[in-house]
């Protein structure tokens, strides 16, 4: 609906800037003003590549028409084509810096792009333009997330909260929290959303996850308990158990959870990673050179996975090295 209205609105601005160049009688400019309305006569019409044509006529005699440039980046946007739709949007917020909606859809095209600093930034401008617009705001804390601007997006995330919708906002405070380290921070935003949403199962494990990488496996793994009882296919959560058993010192309850993780996903790779690490343990434990052969085989099955996987040169070291390193986590703990 509101896609529709913007059309409305730009036709009848074409027509008003028709009106306008035969009042200052600049009737040379009419022809190219009225390419542009039946450009987006045929846009309401879904005619996109027709569209194009002519809006690309339209730019050709008057390359200073910022509306051509906007409605030119919707037709390829239409039509799948965002590399020239980034472009398209790019001019028409370079002609019109004052444009909300050249700034919002340009944001929205980097961000599809996963042009992610462009975004933040066209995100950014449009929030200048129209602070109270809540998705150009959350769309600047998204991406400024993503290119890994914590404290920019910290801040448009509070600048988000002042529209009361915690259910939007409040996974992206956390997530900003987690990449800031600041896991007590998170773990109090995921307590928030859990009493907004209850026993929400995806919120629970989120919760899990900042425990444990805060430190607190024993809170750990009671959380990730409840969410193996709620989700009992959900392979991550028994997965995240078998490492915080892994540091509780419970190298048997590791491999149980590791191995019901493998039963609901056999190609997860962290997972056979973390089975291989508590394999090995066992075999320190017991001397048990059975123990350290499957600690070998997850290893290798998790590199053919996942070849390319974080600190794989470690894992392929400890694998040449049939495990003669004293310290079989070393690497592989964090």
């Amino acid at each position: 609906m509101s896609e529709r209205k913007n059309r409305v609105a730009a036709v009848w601005l074409a027509v008003s800037l028709v009106g306008l160049c035969s009042l200052l009688g600049c009737s040379e400019r009419q022809p190219v003003v009225d390419l542009y309305v039946d450009a987006v006569a045929l846009r309401e019409l879904g005619q996109e590549e027709l569209a194009v044509k002519k809006l690309n006529t339209v730019i050709a005699a008057d390359p200073s028409f910022a509306l051509a440039y906007s409605e030119l980046g919707k037709a390829y946007e239409a039509l799948g084509d965002h590399e020239k739709a980034l472009a398209a949007f790019r001019q028409a917020a370079r002609l019109d810096p004052w444009s909300f909606e050249d700034h919002l859809n340009l944001a929205k095209t980097c961000e599809k792009l996963e042009r992610y600093p462009e975004a933040a930034g066209a995100y950014a401008r449009a929030v200048e333009l129209d602070p109270k617009r809540f998705e150009a705001v959350l769309g600047a804390a998204e991406c400024h997330l993503k290119a890994g601007a914590y404290v920019k997006s910290l801040a448009y995330c509070e600048l988000a909260e002042q529209a009361d919708r915690p259910r939007e906002v409040l996974p992206l405070l956390a997530r900003v929290y987690e990449g800031q380290k600041d896991y007590e921070q998170a773990i109090q935003v995921y307590r928030r959303l859990l009493a907004l949403n209850g026993e929400d199962p995806n919120v629970l494990l989120s919760l899990g996850v900042a425990y444990m990488k805060a430190g607190q496996y024993d809170r750990a793994k009671q959380v990730l308990v409840s969410v193996a009882q709620m989700r009992p296919e959900n392979g991550v959560a028994f997965r995240d158990l078998g490492y915080c058993f892994i540091k509780l010192g419970n190298t048997d309850q590791a491999i149980q959870m590791y191995q019901k993780s493998i039963d609901c996903d056999p190609n997860d790779w962290e997972t056979h990673r973390g089975l291989g690490v508590a394999c090995m343990l066992k075999a320190r434990q017991t001397a048990d050179r059975r123990w350290q052969a499957k600690a070998l085989e997850h290893w290798r099955r998790s590199l053919t996975i996942k070849p390319d996987q974080p600190r794989h040169t470690i894992l392929e070291k400890l694998i040449r090295e049939q495990s003669k390193s004293q310290s079989p986590l070393q690497g592989l703990s964090d």
